[in-house]
C-alpha cells in the first residue's frame, strides 16, 4: 500500500524578489518513480533543494513523514573538492556520516554495505582511486553509491546521466528500476523522450508545477502545462523535434 512520504501545499519559493515557484503542490509517495522536466530556469533544481531544506520557502508547507536522513540526494555537480586526498571507498562511506557523526568508526558492516553498493555500480575496482582522478561519469557512480549508503526512503536525482556514457546510462535507469521495487524516486532530466521509458508519471516545473499521472505525454500536454521542453524521438537516424519558434 502507498504511503505519503513528502507532501508539498501551496508552495512558493523565490530569491530576493524574484518568484521562481509558485503556489506549487506535489505529493511523493512510496514506490513512486516521478520524472521532473522542464526548461531552462523553470524552477526544477529550486523544487528539489527546496524539499532537501537547502532553499527557505516563502509560503505555503511542506509536510514529511520521512526523516531527512532517509532522503538520499545525487546533485547535478559534483559537490567534493577534486584536491582533497580522499578515495572513492571514503567517498561512498561517507554517505553515513550524518547517522556516524565525524568521529565514529565505521563498522564490518557498513564497509560490506559500501563493497556491495560499488559492485552494483560497477566501480569495484576504483576501490582506493583518489577522487581527483575520476572522469566524470565515473564520479555519478561514486556519488549515486554515497546517496543509497543509508539505505533511503526516497533518492532525489538532479540530471543523473549528464556525465555518463550510453552504456552507464543504460545500467543506471536498469539499477533505478530495481531500487523502485522497494524506496521511491524523484528525477530531474531535461530529456523527456529518455525518462518515459523507465519513470511512472512526470511533473511539469515552469514556475507552475504540473503532474501528470503517467509516463507518456503529448506536445499538446506540455503547450498546455507551459511546457516548452525539447522532445526527442528515436528512430533510425537520431534527430530532435523542436517546438516552433514565434
Amino acid at each position: 500500500m502507498r504511503q505519503p512520504l513528502i507532501e508539498i501545499k501551496d508552495l512558493s519559493v523565490g530569491y530576493q524578489s524574484q518568484k521562481v515557484l509558485n503556489q506549487v503542490n506535489l505529493s511523493i509517495n512510496s514506490n513512486d518513480f516521478i520524472g521532473v522536466i522542464g526548461p531552462n530556469g523553470g524552477g526544477k533544481t529550486t523544487l528539489i533543494k527546496t524539499i532537501l531544506g537547502l532553499i527557505p520557502y516563502w509560503e505555503g508547507n511542506i509536510i514529511y513523514h520521512i526523516k531527512s536522513s532517509k532522503i538520499g540526494y545525487l546533485p547535478q555537480f559534483n559537490p567534493l573538492d577534486n584536491e582533497f586526498p580522499i578515495t572513492v571507498f571514503d567517498v561512498v562511506l561517507s554517505g553515513l556520516a550524518g547517522k556516524k557523526g565525524l568521529f565514529r568508526r565505521f563498522t564490518a558492516a557498513d564497509k560490506t554495505h559500501a563493497e556491495n553498493l560499488m559492485e552494483q555500480a560497477g566501480i569495484t575496482h576504483l576501490k582506493n582511486k583518489a577522487i581527483g582522478r575520476l572522469s566524470g561519469g565515473q564520479m555519478q557512480r561514486v556519488l549515486l553509491c554515497r546517496a543509497l549508503m543509508n539505505q533511503p526512503e526516497l533518492l532525489i536525482l538532479d540530471e543523473p546521466s549528464t556525465f555518463v556514457d550510453n552504456q552507464f546510462e543504460h545500467e543506471l535507469f536498469e539499477w533505478l528500476r530495481k531500487l523502485n521495487e522497494t524506496i521511491a524516486i524523484l528525477m530531474v532530466s531535461h530529456d523527456l523522450g529518455t525518462i518515459s521509458s523507465h519513470v511512472k508519471t512526470i511533473a511539469c516545473v515552469n514556475t507552475e508545477v504540473h503532474y501528470h499521472q503517467s509516463s507518456k505525454i503529448t506536445p499538446e500536454q506540455l503547450a498546455n502545462y507551459n511546457c516548452p521542453i525539447k522532445l526527442i524521438t528515436h528512430g533510425d537516424v537520431p534527430h530532435q523535434v523542436l517546438a516552433p519558434h514565434k
